[in-house]
């Protein structure tokens, strides 16, 4: 039985975005701009350091995770905001961070890559955050 529920649900959100992130560029061959690649820089080493903290009952975790997801979070964030809404509303031509987001088929209104992104990272922090506040955490 796992003991501290909420770094499971932070481990699955992180493994379930790199495994999406990886079926969606490797499968569909659909090439990430350059604030994806930023994100997914923050987002993989999750999936592997979340397995072992789950594995191992580090209560420590957050201490380096923590950083990592609030940057992956901004940069999702900053992604999903101004400069992507501008683009997406068309005030601004194309995209310049490389291949356009726009030109993805997974597309559902507001629902896009970097929303998704910004839903997972946001949830990612949560259950970590969650995971401090559990009982036996007094200590840190």
């Amino acid at each position: 039985m796992v003991k501290r529920p909420f770094l499971l649900c932070a481990w699955l959100i992180a493994f379930m975005g790199t495994i999406l992130s990886l079926l969606i560029g490797e499968i569909f061959d659909f090439e990430p701009c350059n604030l994806c690649w930023y994100q997914r820089i923050c987002l993989f080493p999750l999936s592997i350091i979340l397995a072992i903290a789950v594995y191992r009952d580090d209560r420590k975790v957050g201490y380096y995770t923590i950083p990592q997801v609030f940057i992956g979070f901004l940069i999702a964030l900053y992604q999903f905001s101004l400069p992507y809404y501008q683009l997406y509303k068309g005030v601004v031509p194309k995209c310049s961070f490389g291949k356009s987001c726009l030109d993805s088929p997974f597309e559902f209104g507001f629902i896009n890559f970097a929303f998704l992104s910004m839903l997972g990272f946001f949830f990612i922090l949560v259950f970590l955050l969650l995971a401090f506040r559990e009982k036996g955490y007094e200590e840190l």
